[in-house]
């Protein structure tokens, strides 16, 4: 081959390499079951903190590109438990998943912090102290969910409870006080009260009913997915543009 031609068969390659080269990530799926803002703003539009979650995993992973999905509870729970759970969980605690040892599952450090506040109405307005403090009102709660501590005296017959499909209709079912008191997270109770103009309707009890972190599952079958994330998490409360995305909400 003519020496010219070298040099151009060569100057082609190195231009071309970087496409060459480049590496096809692997996807990884990020099940997701709460179906509330921030979290989920809009599932059909993909917006909410769970979406930019993905994005900014993909903005920084050299090998996983990660996609949010939505799935109930229930299912979630029979996928674990019948091993066909290939992902990772996000926004869920270990006492959650009966894993308090942290040894059925890789658990990442914290992503966001929250906790489950005691709403009432101001004029009626209730201190939670403990479980008993409960006693003789009506609680509303979502379907599904579990209180520890309160949902003991609901089987005694001590707390009447009310459930409806979300935090959203549980906080109108207060408003229109056809319960007394409801739990909610403080994640979207706050981002509900500034969407709907909610300020001041509610009083939220000096004492939570429970404070958490909400971490990442990853099976340990997928430990190089974990491996991968787990420093990036760590890293996120000192990192501006997560900052940022968590000023959205």
């Amino acid at each position: 081959m003519p020496s010219k031609f070298k040099w151009l068969y060569l100057l082609f390659f190195l231009a071309a390499s970087p496409f060459i080269a480049a590496k096809e990530k692997i996807n990884v799926d990020v099940y997701v079951y709460h179906l509330k803002p921030p979290f989920i703003v809009s599932n059909t539009n993909k917006l909410g903190l769970y979406y930019d979650f993905s994005d900014y995993l993909n903005a920084k992973s050299e090998n996983y590109h990660f996609e949010t999905i939505f799935v109930p509870r229930k299912r979630i729970e029979t996928m674990l438990v019948s091993g066909n759970f290939n992902g990772i969980l996000l926004g869920v605690n270990p006492v959650w998943f009966d894993d308090k040892a942290e040894t059925q599952f890789l658990w990442t450090n914290n992503v966001y912090q929250d906790q489950d506040e005691v709403v009432s109405l101001p004029e009626s307005a209730i201190e939670y102290t403990t479980p008993r403090s409960l006693s003789g009102k009506i609680l509303g709660g979502v379907r599904g969910f579990y209180y520890f501590g309160i949902d003991e005296l609901v089987k005694k017959g001590d707390i009447s409870r009310h459930d409806t499909i979300g935090e959203y209709e549980l906080l109108q079912m207060l408003m229109f006080k056809r319960v007394d008191v409801g739990i909610v997270s403080r994640s979207t109770l706050m981002y509900l009260s500034k969407a709907k103009n909610w300020q001041n309707k509610f009083y939220l009890s000096k004492k939570p009913h429970d404070k958490y972190q909400r971490r990442v599952l990853v099976p340990h079958q997928n430990r190089a997915v974990y491996e991968e994330i787990s420093p990036i998490i760590d890293n996120l409360a000192y990192d501006p543009v997560w900052q940022e995305i968590l000023v959205k909400y």
